[in-house]
């Protein structure tokens, strides 16, 4: 049985709403443990910011700890039950906060429960669309789908079944995927002809599964290492 470790003021978290885990077009965010005090967590404000109307939101919160020279993800349930506007960090320094209720203790995460990676410029996980044998700009992936630049060339429509090569390295998988998700970047407005595109992939495979969750692992494993993560 593994040894759940304890949440250390400090650590960095990864928070994503309870009703989202399973969705191709979830949203991740980012935080830091400011303090816990009896059941209750300060955290940093989240990384895109949340605001009080997502009080009483049930989340979903993971953590990366080594155990036995290996870096496990850890996670457990909670509520957003509180914004501090003025939360005091050091010294004359006020901060944004965020209070969690923790559900429930931590566990181990199952892998295609938690974490998404966006794949850096040397990774080698690459995805090609069938239709115009173009390599996508990924934004990120995980073991049940991924997030990518549409091609100008290319209409999608939610629902609609699309097929891709999955290239992890050397080897190459055929991929059967869903539109779940079309939106444009509204933060950027100089982008308002690019949109981006949520996928879920259709076909469970064993093969396309440990590889592609051994290349995620190594992509997060150096997100870690650099203090992204």
């Amino acid at each position: 049985m593994i040894k759940v470790p304890q949440l250390k003021v400090g650590t960095r978290l990864n928070i994503v709403f309870e009703n989202e885990i399973m969705q191709s077009n979830a949203h991740f965010m980012k935080a830091l443990v400011y303090d816990i005090q009896e059941g209750k967590i300060i955290i940093s404000q989240t990384s895109p910011a949340l605001n009080r109307n997502f009080l009483n939101r049930r989340i979903m919160v993971s953590f990366l700890a080594q155990m036995d020279g290996r870096n496990l993800r850890f996670g457990f349930p909670a509520t957003l039950i509180d914004l501090i506007n003025d939360y005091k960090i050091v010294s004359e320094k006020n901060v944004e906060a965020l209070v969690l209720q923790r559900d429930k203790a931590a566990e181990p995460l199952e892998f295609r429960m938690y974490f998404r990676v966006k794949p850096h410029s040397q990774s080698n996980i690459s995805l090609i669309l069938n239709e115009t044998e173009e390599k996508v700009s990924l934004i990120d992936i995980s073991l049940g789908g991924a997030k990518f630049v549409s091609p100008k060339n290319c209409s999608f429509r939610a629902a609609d079944k699309v097929k891709f090569k999955l290239l992890i390295g050397g080897r190459v998988f055929d991929l059967e995927a869903k539109v779940r998700n079309i939106w444009a970047p509204y933060d950027v407005p100089e982008k308002k002809n690019i949109r981006y595109v949520s996928i879920e992939f259709e076909y469970d495979d064993k093969q396309r599964e440990a590889a592609l969750g051994k290349a995620i692992l190594e992509i997060e494993r150096q997100l870690l290492s650099e203090g992204k993560i």
